[in-house]
């Protein structure tokens, strides 16, 4: 027993438990594989429900936060916290990294879009600007960015119907963004007599310049534009009730579905 060195040996993940749904949202995916992703810690996770296994994305050196799926739904995007955070692109399929995108934020990356043609993708920061950042993410670069609020901003998403308009929201606003080169320009959304200023957690955009938004107390606000034309009141109960709140909205053409654990259905009048 000469030898007093520790074995050679390396520890394996071998399965991922549970799930982060605490202060994160827009985080579960089902990709062209019929697998679903998410994350829990720093761990990107892509589950196979069929053969119950896993296979994993280890390249985040702290927690992950934020997820976006690619629009063909194989390139999955991840941001975390951290000093220096930066956002992952990889491959569901492979568990291995295509791009990274560095030097665009400070103290996380709290949302992540790509747009409708999978060409750019949209992140924003925790920093105290909670800066907005549009990426050319093949090639790691920025190419447009901007403040994005002095409060917290809880979603992003992009016009699937025009490809330079995104849509913001977060604590008492929502925002309308229009891209123009390298020039990355907001419009607050005007809520009028029509709803209360209130914190929107979720977006949605559809044709005809339509936006749905989801409201803390339940409500869902739809909008034209920049103004706010119609509410769905108590659609999904009032925070605080024991009743649910939006926490994702899917628009197709006229309907719109608001996911919290239930799932409903509204056609637009």
């Amino acid at each position: 027993m000469s030898d007093r060195s520790a074995p050679g040996c390396r520890l394996r993940l071998d399965w991922v438990y549970g799930y982060r749904g605490h202060q994160c949202r827009n985080n579960l995916f089902y990709t062209a594989g019929k697998e679903v992703v998410y994350f829990v810690a720093g761990v990107g996770v892509v589950y196979n429900t069929r053969e119950h296994s896993q296979r994993f994305y280890l390249g985040h050196n702290d927690d992950i936060i934020s997820l976006a799926l690619h629009p063909e739904r194989s390139l999955v995007a991840t941001g975390q916290v951290g000093k220096d955070p930066y956002v992952c692109v990889w491959d569901s399929f492979t568990a291995q990294t295509v791009s990274l995108l560095r030097d665009g934020h400070t103290h996380g990356i709290a949302c992540l879009a790509f747009s409708a043609d999978g060409q750019r993708l949209a992140s924003v920061g925790l920093d105290a600007k909670n800066t907005v950042c549009i990426w050319e993410w093949k090639r790691g670069k920025i190419l447009a960015s901007a403040t994005g609020h002095s409060d917290r901003i809880f979603d992003i998403c992009w016009d699937p119907f025009q490809q330079n308009r995104l849509v913001s929201c977060g604590v008492k606003h929502i925002k309308f963004w229009s891209l123009c080169g390298n020039a990355l320009t907001p419009k607050r959304g005007i809520f009028g007599k029509t709803g209360d200023l209130q914190t929107i957690l979720c977006v949605a955009s559809a044709k005809d310049d339509i936006t749905y938004s989801g409201a803390l107390n339940g409500d869902i606000y739809v909008w034209k534009g920049l103004n706010l034309i119609r509410t769905v009141q108590a659609a999904h109960g009032i925070a605080g009730t024991g009743s649910s709140t939006p926490a994702t909205l899917c628009a197709q053409d006229k309907q719109v579905q608001k996911m919290d654990g239930w799932m409903d259905g509204w056609m637009e009048d």
